[in-house]
């Protein structure tokens, strides 16, 4: 699943399997005064939907726990077992409640998207200082890579020898530079992180560009921030851009695949829209990326145990080893886009043309 690369993909799988109701719930963790207030809202939203007592005291607990916290806390309960919890930092909505067949990750993938996995290095002549953001993170992992060369410096003795000693800093550099390079491809495919941020001495970061393998040139998006390694009070400026350019790479990505969409809707095949179209072609596997709109659908579907068993009636012929379960449309949706291998984009209202659709891998009649 490469949407939630951030998260283990183990519970995230029991909860998508459909055979045990999931109860999902989003908490506002910020303002703790009015905090049984907002539990009760949540926890009644629950009952009403057929969740037993014993599952909403265990999300009692877990959101007891955790304020005051920095944001949302998303929690996913099956039983009286509270199986995956996230914290969703600066996360908007004041609480959710549901309780069904499949989860409601809606919410959460939009969250992730706005928070895609990123690396930050920042270098000097040494070596650099590297931020890992897994998706959906707001916390960084550090990590420091001091390059095999220690002489770096071009002010050596005059005379005959300057050249020489110069050429050696520079080639020290350059060094340096290689083992910031191998270190920030390593962690790109780790962390399945497309954005890269770079900052730092401008000779550094020129011969670290010359030296990043042609796959990050070419499919990983590379963007400049100010600042420096050394304590110069720069760290709460870049911080600040780090944000805002991650914003806008978000906003890009959104557009370039509106616009993919746009120039394939309706021509063979390669971007379907509306419930017919797009539930056949994630019943066929075929679909790359789903796209839905930010506010919610009431509409209902029917799944069945395969990823791709989905129906827009309560087909009893879907999934051979039991009865369809009816779900929200959304939901079945997802679980058929992440279980196949296929990305989920949540588009602004605004820029959505569709209750949903999607870019697929092939036409129909290729296979």
């Amino acid at each position: 699943m490469t949407i939630l690369s951030g998260i283990d993909d183990t519970p995230l799988t029991k909860l998508l399997a459909g055979d045990t109701p999931v109860a999902s719930m989003y908490f506002d963790q910020r303002p703790p005064g009015d905090v049984p207030v907002r539990w009760r809202t949540v926890a009644r939203l629950l009952s009403e939907q057929g969740a037993p007592t014993h599952t909403i005291d265990a999300l009692a607990e877990h959101v007891l726990d955790a304020v005051p916290g920095p944001g949302q806390l998303a929690a996913f309960a099956q039983g009286d077992k509270v199986t995956l919890t996230l914290t969703l930092p600066e996360a908007d909505a004041a609480y959710i409640g549901r309780y069904g067949a499949l989860p409601h990750l809606k919410p959460l993938l939009a969250w992730e998207q706005e928070h895609p996995a990123r690396i930050v290095a920042t270098l000097d002549r040494t070596g650099a200082d590297i931020s890992v953001y897994p998706a959906g993170s707001s916390e960084p992992q550090a990590a420091t890579v001091n390059g095999p060369d220690d002489e770096i410096e071009r002010n050596a003795p005059g005379g005959w020898s300057q050249g020489r000693y110069q050429n050696r800093a520079e080639d020290s550099w350059e060094h340096n530079s290689i083992a910031v390079a191998e270190t920030v491809a390593r962690l790109l495919k780790r962390f399945r992180a497309h954005v890269l941020f770079l900052a730092g001495d401008v000779r550094a970061l020129q011969y670290l560009e010359e030296h990043l393998p042609r796959w990050i040139q070419t499919g990983v998006t590379v963007r400049r921030l100010s600042g420096g390694r050394s304590e110069d009070g720069s760290a709460a400026r870049q911080s600040e851009q780090l944000v805002d350019q991650t914003r806008q790479i978000v906003a890009e990505q959104n557009a370039a695949l509106l616009a993919e969409f746009a120039a394939h809707v309706g021509t063979g095949g390669l971007a379907v829209q509306g419930t017919d179209e797009t539930f056949a072609a994630l019943a066929a596997g075929r679909v790359r990326t789903l796209l839905l709109p930010t506010s919610d659908s009431d509409d209902r579907a029917w799944f069945g145990p395969a990823p791709t068993d989905l129906s827009l009636q309560p087909n009893p012929l879907i999934g051979a080893a039991g009865a369809a379960c009816e779900a929200p449309l959304e939901d079945i949706a997802i679980r058929a886009a992440l279980l196949t291998d296929a990305d989920v984009r949540i588009v602004p209202d605004e820029e959505a043309t569709f209750t949903i659709a999607a870019l697929c891998r092939f036409t129909p009649t290729a296979a």
